[in-house]
Parts: C-alpha cells; sequence; structure tokens
C-alpha cells in the first residue's frame, strides 16, 4: 500500500484542514523564534546597563597584604577562556601643571601606569584625539580634564614624581569613561615602565587588570585564575565596580530561560491539539484504511509521516512569522515607549532551534493520535453513522497530576535549600504547569456548568449548547486551554516577579545615589598615610546658598571575616534618606545604631561571611583589625552587594581615613543648579575633582532599566499574541469538525447570528477557564520565583502580589479568546446549508 499516495489524497480532500493544521505549527514555531528575539532584546538591554554603570567585565589581582607585588608573580593567563588580557598597572596620584602660554593652571591628577606592549589595554580606551603611548616621555590625558584646561595634542605637561617635576608632551586624549575598565578616576596614562622608575617600584605592581570578553564568562575564569596563583596573590571582582546590573542580569536571565521553555511548551500544546483534532476528524478515515488491508505498524508510520512533513511546512512557514512579529514589536516599542529598547536579534542558534523544532514537536505530538489510531477497529468503516463519544477524564491523569506536581516540589525544594542549581527551578516550573493543564479536564466540567447556570439569562440556549460541545471534547478543550494558561502564566508569573526585583533595584539606586551633582575624587586611592590633606573641602561645598547638604563617601577595600569586600564609609545625614527602604521606626533605630559605631551590612556579603543582625565581626583595612557590631541587614547592590557600610563619624574614631572618594551634592528644592554647577566646578579644577551632573546620569540609568523592562514586557506581549492565533486556529478546526452539527442546527431554525454566539459561547467559556486556572498557575509561578531569589542573587526580595497586572492578565485572556473566535463565528455563520450537511 502507497501511504504516501495515500497521506497526499487525504491532504487534497480535506485542504482547509490540512492548511490549518500546517497553519498551527508555524504558530508554534513563530513563537519560539519571536520570543528568542525577544529574549536577545532583553539580553542586550541587560548587558548595556551593566556595561553603564560598572563599565567592561572585570577581574584584579592583588596582594594578599594589600601591598605591590612583583609582577613577575603572575602567571600567563591568556589561554584561559574568557580573558582578553591580563594588565599590570600602577596607579599613583601626582601634582601636574599645565601651562600654555601666559596661563598656567595646576591641577591634582591620579596617573595610570600601563604596558606600552598590552595593546589591548591600549584598544579597550576610546580615544578621541591622537594616540596612545608608544614610548617614555609620552601621556594619554582625559579628554573631559583636557577641555577643562584648554590642552590639546602635542602640549606640554609638568608632573611631579618621587624623582621631581618631569616634562611629558600629551599625545593623545581619552573618554573617562573608558578608563574605567582599567582604573576609574584616571586622568593621565603613561607607560607603565616610566611609573615604577619615576616611583621607584621597578617591576613592581599594584594589581593586574584582567579583562573579559562576556560578564557571563567571569565566574569561569575567576575560579581558574585562582588556581593558578601563588598563595600571596588572590583574585577578585574590582571593589570600584557597582554592579547594579548584576542583579538583574541574573534575575533576568533565569526569566528568559523559564520564557523560553514557557515557549516551547506552548508550542507543544497547540501541535499536539491541531493533531488530535486531525485524527479525532479522521477516525472513520483510518478504519477504512485498516479494513482495506493496513496494518497497525503502517497507519502508525503514517502519522508520523504527516507530523513530520507538516512540522517541516509549519517551520518554513512559522521562521518568516516569528521574525515579523519580533521585528514587529521592537519597532512598537522604539515609537511608543522612553527607553533605550535594543534592536531585536535572533541568534543563529534560535533559528536552528525554530527549523528544527517544528518537525520534532510535531513527530512527538503525532505520537499519541500515531498510538490511538492502533486502536481503531476496521468495523468503526462499516457502521451507518460515525458514533461521537463524550470525553472522559481518565484517573491516570489525577494520578499522573499528582506525581507531576510532587517531583516540582522536590526540586524547589532541593534548590530554596541550596542543595542544586537554582536553574532547576525551570524544570521544577514547567513540571508544575503540566500539572495545572493536566487537571484542566477535570476542572472543565464544574466551571462550564457554574457558567451556564451563572450567564444562562445571557447565553441562553446557545449557551448550553457551547457547554455540551466542549464537555464533548474535554480533552482537546483542556488543550486549547493549556495555550492560554501558558500565556498567562507567563505574564502573571514572570510579570509579577520583573516588576518586584526592578522596583526594588530602582527604589535602591534612587535612594543611594540621590544628588544632582557629584564630585568624585580621582586621588582618592592612595593610601591614608600618603593621601594630601584636604581641609574642610566639604564644608566648603556646603557653603554655596544653593546647596541643601553634602555626603562623603569612601569606598575601602577589605575584609570582613575574612571575606573580601567594602567597607563603604559615609555620611547618614538626617536630612538624606538612607539607601535602604525601611519603617519610620526601624529607621530611627538604625541612624542611632550607625552613629554608635555598628554597621549596616548587605544580605550577600551576610550570607558569604556567614554573619546574621547582632553579631560582632572583624574587618581588616590598611593591615589594621577592628571589630564592629551589625545592626542590621540590608538588601544592596553595592559592588555587587560585598558591601558594610559605618557611618563616617564613627568611622574616624576606629579608623585612619583617606581622601573621600565621592562628594554628593544636593541642591535645595528650587535653587538655580546651573549657578551651583559653575561654583563645584571652579572648585574641581582646583582640586583635581571630576565634577558630574548627576541627573543626567541618573537620567540614563532609568532610560537603560526601561529598555530591560519594556523588552520583557514585549517578550510577555509574544505569549498572548500567540495564544490568541493558537486559540483561533483550533476554534476553526473545531468548526470545521462540527460543520455537519452546525448545518442541523441551521436546518432546524437556528439563525446565523445564534451560530455565531454558540461559537463566541465556545470561546468566552475557554477564556474564563484559562483565566481562572492561569491566574493560580501564575500566582504560584510568582511565588516559585521569589523563593528562588535567594539562592540566585544570594538576597531576599521583597515580595508583593500586583492586583492590578492579575486583573490584566485575567482580562487580557478574556480579551484573546474573544477576538479568536471572530474568524470562526463568522465561517460558521456562513455556512453553505448542502454542503454543511453532507460534510464528513
Amino acid at each position: 500500500m502507497n501511504l504516501l499516495h495515500l497521506l497526499v489524497n487525504q491532504w487534497r480532500r480535506r485542504p482547509a484542514r490540512t492548511a490549518l493544521s500546517v497553519a498551527s505549527v508555524g504558530i508554534a514555531v513563530a513563537a519560539v523564534l519571536a520570543t528568542a528575539i525577544a529574549q536577545s532584546s532583553v539580553r542586550v538591554a541587560s548587558k548595556q546597563l551593566s556595561q553603564e554603570v560598572e563599565g567592561r567585565p572585570a577581574l584584579e589581582i592583588i596582594s594578599t597584604t594589600g601591598g605591590r607585588f612583583a609582577a613577575a608573580d603572575v602567571p600567563s593567563l591568556i589561554d584561559i577562556p574568557g580573558v582578553d588580557a591580563a594588565v599590570p598597572i600602577v596607579v599613583r596620584g601626582t601634582k601636574a601643571r599645565f601651562v600654555k602660554g601666559e596661563v598656567r593652571q595646576d591641577f591634582r591628577g591620579l596617573i595610570l601606569g600601563v604596558p606600552v606592549d598590552e595593546p589591548a589595554a591600549w584598544a579597550s580606551m576610546d580615544i578621541t584625539a591622537g594616540r596612545g603611548c608608544e614610548k617614555e616621555g609620552e601621556v594619554v590625558m582625559s579628554a573631559e580634564l583636557a577641555e577643562g584646561l584648554g590642552a590639546g595634542v602635542d602640549d606640554r605637561l609638568l608632573i611631579l614624581t618621587r624623582d621631581g617635576p618631569q616634562f611629558v608632551t600629551i599625545v593623545g586624549l581619552v573618554r573617562s569613561s573608558s578608563l574605567r575598565e582599567l582604573t576609574p578616576g584616571v586622568s593621565l596614562v603613561i607607560p607603565l615602565s616610566e611609573v615604577q622608575d619615576s616611583f621607584h617600584i621597578t617591576g613592581e605592581a599594584d594589581r593586574v587588570r584582567v579583562l573579559i570578553a562576556d560578564i557571563e564568562q567571569r565566574a569561569a575564569a575567576q575560579a581558574e585564575i585562582a588556581k593558578r596563583l601563588p598563595a600571596n596573590l588572590i583574585v577578585q571582582l574590582p571593589v570600584q565596580q557597582m554592579e547594579l546590573a548584576k542583579s538583574i542580569l541574573l534575575s533576568t536571565e533565569l526569566a528568559l530561560q523559564f520564557a523560553g521553555a514557557l515557549s516551547v511548551a506552548m508550542a507543544a500544546f497547540i501541535i499536539l491539539n491541531t493533531l488530535q483534532m486531525n485524527f479525532s476528524e479522521r477516525r472513520r478515515d483510518m478504519a477504512a484504511i485498516r479494513l482495506v488491508g493496513a496494518t497497525k505498524r503502517q497507519v502508525f508510520t503514517l502519522h508520523l509521516a504527516e507530523g513530520a512533513c507538516m512540522g517541516l511546512a509549519g517551520s518554513v512557514l512559522g521562521i518568516p512569522a516569528g521574525f515579523l512579529l519580533g521585528r514587529g514589536l521592537w519597532q512598537v516599542m522604539q515609537r511608543v515607549v522612553v527607553a533605550d529598547v535594543p534592536a531585536a536579534q535572533a541568534p543563529l542558534s534560535a533559528w536552528i532551534l525554530a527549523l528544527v523544532l517544528g518537525p520534532l514537536i510535531a513527530c512527538v505530538a503525532a505520537l499519541i493520535p500515531a498510538a490511538r489510531s492502533r486502536k481503531v477497529s476496521a468495523m468503526e468503516a462499516l457502521s451507518e453513522a460515525e458514533l461521537k463519544r463524550p470525553e472522559r477524564f481518565p484517573v491516570w491523569g489525577i494520578v499522573t497530576a499528582g506525581i507531576t506536581w510532587s517531583i516540582a516540589c522536590v526540586l524547589l525544594l532541593l534548590v530554596v535549600l541550596e542543595r542544586i542549581a537554582p536553574e532547576a527551578a525551570i524544570p521544577a516550573g514547567l513540571l508544575m504547569l503540566i500539572s495545572f493543564v493536566m487537571l484542566i479536564p477535570l476542572l472543565l466540567r464544574p466551571l462550564a456548568r457554574a457558567m451556564e447556570w451563572l450567564l444562562s439569562p445571557l447565553l441562553k440556549t446557545e449557551g448550553s449548547l457551547a457547554t455540551e460541545q466542549l464537555l464533548q471534547r474535554a480533552t482537546r478543550a483542556g488543550l486549547t486551554v493549556g495555550v492560554l494558561v501558558v500565556a498567562i502564566n507567563n505574564g502573571l508569573g514572570l510579570g509579577n516577579a520583573i516588576i518586584n526585583n526592578v522596583n526594588d533595584i530602582r527604589q535602591w539606586f534612587r535612594r543611594t545615589m540621590a544628588g544632582d551633582v557629584i564630585l568624585s575624587n580621582p586621588s582618592a586611592g592612595d593610601s591614608p598615610a600618603t593621601a594630601v590633606e584636604r581641609g574642610s573641602l566639604r564644608d566648603e561645598i556646603a557653603q554655596d546658598p544653593s546647596v541643601e547638604y553634602v555626603v562623603e563617601l569612601r569606598i575601602v577595600s577589605g575584609r570582613v571575616n575574612d571575606v573580601s569586600a567594602a567597607c563603604i564609609v559615609r555620611d547618614f545625614l538626617p536630612e538624606a534618606e538612607l539607601p535602604w527602604v525601611l519603617t519610620a521606626k526601624e529607621e530611627t533605630e538604625l541612624r542611632h545604631k550607625l552613629r554608635e559605631g555598628e554597621a549596616a551590612v548587605s544580605s550577600l556579603l551576610a550570607r558569604n561571611a556567614g554573619i546574621k543582625e547582632g553579631d560582632t565581626v572583624r574587618i581588616e583595612v590598611g593591615g589594621r583589625v577592628h571589630t564592629v557590631r551589625v545592626a542590621v541587614l540590608v538588601n544592596d547592590y553595592t559592588l555587587g552587594g560585598l558591601g558594610l557600610f559605618l557611618d563616617r563619624e564613627a568611622a574616624t574614631q576606629m579608623m585612619q581615613l583617606g581622601e573621600a572618594d565621592l562628594y554628593i551634592v544636593q541642591a535645595k528644592p528650587g535653587a538655580p543648579t546651573d549657578e551651583m554647577l559653575a561654583g563645584l566646578q571652579a572648585i574641581g579644577q582646583r582640586e583635581g575633582l571630576i565634577v558630574q551632573s548627576f541627573s543626567q546620569f541618573r537620567s540614563r540609568i532609568d532610560r537603560l532599566i526601561n529598555g530591560i523592562v519594556y523588552s520583557l514586557w514585549g517578550l510577555l506581549a509574544v505569549g498572548f499574541i500567540i495564544a490568541g492565533m493558537g486559540v483561533a486556529n483550533t476554534l476553526t478546526m473545531s468548526v470545521l469538525e462540527q460543520t455537519r452539527e452546525l448545518g442541523l442546527l441551521r436546518v432546524i431554525g437556528m439563525t446565523r447570528g445564534q451560530i455565531r454566539k454558540l461559537v463566541a459561547c465556545e470561546s468566552v467559556m475557554l477564556g474564563v477557564v484559562g483565566a481562572v486556572v492561569g491566574t493560580a498557575a501564575g500566582i504560584t509561578t510568582s511565588v516559585v520565583i521569589h523563593w528562588c531569589n535567594e539562592p540566585l542573587m544570594g538576597r531576599t526580595m521583597p515580595y508583593a502580589l500586583h492586583y492590578w497586572l492579575v486583573a490584566a492578565n485575567a482580562g487580557g485572556c478574556l480579551v484573546v479568546a474573544m477576538l479568536a473566535a471572530w474568524t470562526p463565528s463568522e465561517r460558521a455563520a456562513r455556512l453553505n446549508l448542502l454542503s454543511a450537511i453532507a460534510y464528513e
């Protein structure tokens, strides 16, 4: 028997059904590819935020004692995956003089020594004019400093070294932002050998900066570097980097992986539902094939071949549709939101996955109808009418759902207890979702009957008929609802987690970096013993009548309970908000404890160092050990969450402090900030400080965070759009299957309007069931993500269920279901009666 000829003949007999089956695969493939495009946009946005805040990802190799070390002690690291370069550097504060004509300007700056034979280090600098250093006697200057001084390429500069004054020639200008990849706050870059000779430290380095290609490779590179270093050296994250984006990247990446898994699940539900309907409509055809001599194996093979062919054709159609959907959503967001939404791109792996996924899932999904077709009796072909049996929910479905739910709970418990990796939450979440979907046919009867009773005055006879149609095909209705459940689970579960995480980070950022202008001190990295006293610079800044207050902040690298950390010493002024969200009572108590010399410790540092609230911890700074009591554990993202906070006045009593790293200046409400900024720039030029308008930086960060958020909303929108297309496709196939029944209803007097209402009632009922089950699944997912945040990020995020989001997703589910019914209801209403009655 020629099965291929038979298969093609069946497609030709029912072209509409075949086209809809292929379309369902195309919709599923489009879902996967559009999700991958949206994922790419989110990842790019996250990396943009990371680069804006902390610069290029890097590691630092330092001495265990905190002093200089021989650069030759560092072994070769360039062969480690992810390592672009290992750059030995020396940083020294200096006084310098720029003379041009009769104008002489003195300033203070920070010198960075970089090897001239290290191309990766020089390539990382954004040189706007001239070139990098090639020999001694040359210097590259910060473009911002050069603009303030009126300096340019080929001008001469006098710098003060331990050997005395030394003239150098400016050969290039570089943006200060790009120097953060090596050392923040640097204003002058000269050859490393010249710095070593001038400051009598030949062959030694302060640290080795390891440039990493991608932030995702940093952890593995750090572990490998640690294995190669001698006992006197350690590798750590640079304490200068804020790493605000790290927390967003971690939580976002988990959400993206989960969204990708959900898109595959949605694709599977759509394709399985279609093939199930395909089999149900052709049950008598399968019996006829058996009657003329086909074996069970041949019928089984026929289904698999049909699934593979439809899968391949659907992939060919779905790939361009998914690309256009992903790009279209990005273009819409670019026009309607005020955010930096990066261009939507699809990686090569996504294209390959989309091409392979359609045939693969179609073949897997075809196994179920293929197995059912083996049970078709040849005698069914001889019956005069096809027997329609209402489907009953099997007991094994309840048992399987219970087992699936139990396995998911065990996996989640192991994740929360940190016995397995946080990524295991993804299969756990999928198993929970599958258990929800498996129970839909069981829940369908009571929910449909309840709707029929509640809305009987409105739905009338059409509602009763729609209910019976759904209950006759409970398994198929369950799969259709499953598509909606995936969409609402995605929108509610992931959406709620996104809002909670981003709100916490945004609120912390605005509180921590509150201020209108920031003055950063490039030479603050010098040790306290060599730091030059500035006098009461903070008081001088505060004397400006436009200034409301000034916060002085220092970042001192050290160790807390033998864990590498940063001691952040700052003013906690009564008029300035604390960086953390606390109740009024908690804030009052914490301010008092900080003044008494107690510390606030970030939750991640507390977790790494085994610190609890009320403990006494050891702080090692500058070779000396101090002990402080922990007043509170806080959610803080400064320096990757590895910070211990002390009040400046209290810290002065226990340790020697160097110069301040930052002066955060807040203007009075309504004060003219332009005049204040001009005065601060004069102070900055005199004292060698970098003056930045922080409102512009804060606005830029807000735009980047918004870009991540809106890209994620675009990802969630993909789910609802695909769900609507899947439901519409399923309803259209359902109308085809019910052609004869609908024709008979028209013959006995049902109007076209009633037929439309009948199909619409089916769709609305599916939408209501999807909203109920999907809301339960979405809330569960949001709680699961919340539980997994602590093992993933080392901190407990505040949890809040946003009821407006619940309402929006449930309402969106109903709207999608109603819109999906439009075309199928019109098709049903316009059926030709004679053709409908004769339809097989």
